[in-house]
């Protein structure tokens, strides 16, 4: 099953290339600034979290200066903007794209597979923003070209976590209204704005349950502190193939049953 869900990406991929530039192009063009937005979303989201936490409620850590601040909270930000736009959109796309359904041309998990791509584009300005951020401050190290990696495992992790959202949300329209509500909750418990050691101990549970956690470390290991935690790493992996795996046998399973329900 696993070959079977990677040997699908490989067999469309041309096609697969061509609808997410369409599906950028589509969220930029009946735009004033056009792809400008790509660059001005996460720096919108940086920008306002970077005031209230630095500005406003005047957060501090031992030992770490506000421009270092501002990029941690930028490597766990991008990340996490990237999760919420792909899950968000991606969780809708079986029930928006109904016509596809029985389309042999371009399968229904690979629209889903596109909305999730789309949804992470931002992310990949942003990173390279905080890359930029990151040298200039002195933060220049090798294991920067782990990033992309990383990167890569993400996206893994949400099309599989989309495939089983986007394929019980035909059956349980509920999810709709849930989606929001989990996002924030993962907001909230996710190392955004703070690092684990600020984490009582009492909660540190919910860090080990949350893999946008160990992402954030990931990155944030990588831009800034010159090390890659490899434990994370194989961690992450491992969610990300299983997840994955599991996502492509929900969706295939049940695809014959969705045309009924939509």
């Amino acid at each position: 099953m696993a070959i079977d869900s990677f040997r699908t990406l490989f067999r469309y991929r041309r096609l697969l290339f061509s609808t997410v530039t369409q599906g950028l192009r589509a969220r930029t063009s009946g735009n004033v600034l056009g792809s400008l937005w790509l660059v001005i979303y996460p720096l919108l989201f940086l920008t306002m979290y970077s005031a209230v936490f630095v500005h406003i409620l005047n957060v501090r850590l031992p030992g770490i200066g506000t421009n270092d601040y501002i990029l941690i909270i930028f490597s766990g930000l991008i990340p996490f903007l990237a999760f919420s736009e792909a899950f968000g959109s991606g969780t809708l796309s079986i029930v928006a794209n109904r016509g596809l359904l029985r389309n042999t041309l371009f399968p229904i998990e690979l629209v889903v597979v596109r909305d999730v791509i789309v949804g992470h584009a931002s992310m990949g300005i942003g990173m390279v923003l905080v890359w930029i951020a990151s040298a200039i401050l002195g933060h220049l190290h090798w294991t920067h070209f782990f990033v992309p990696l990383i990167y890569i495992i993400q996206i893994i992790l949400i099309i599989g976590l989309v495939w089983i959202s986007s394929t019980l949300t035909v059956f349980f329209r509920d999810l709709q209204q849930a989606t929001p509500i989990l996002i924030l909750f993962l907001m909230l418990v996710s190392p955004i704005a703070y690092t684990d050691e600020m984490v009582p101990h009492s909660m540190k549970g919910l860090l080990s349950i949350n893999p946008l956690a160990y992402f954030m470390r990931l990155y944030r290991a990588c831009l800034l502190d010159g090390y890659v935690p490899l434990s994370d790493l194989f961690i992450v992996t491992a969610i990300s193939v299983l997840f994955f795996i599991i996502g492509y046998r929900v969706i295939s399973s049940l695809k014959p049953l969705l045309a009924d329900y939509v």
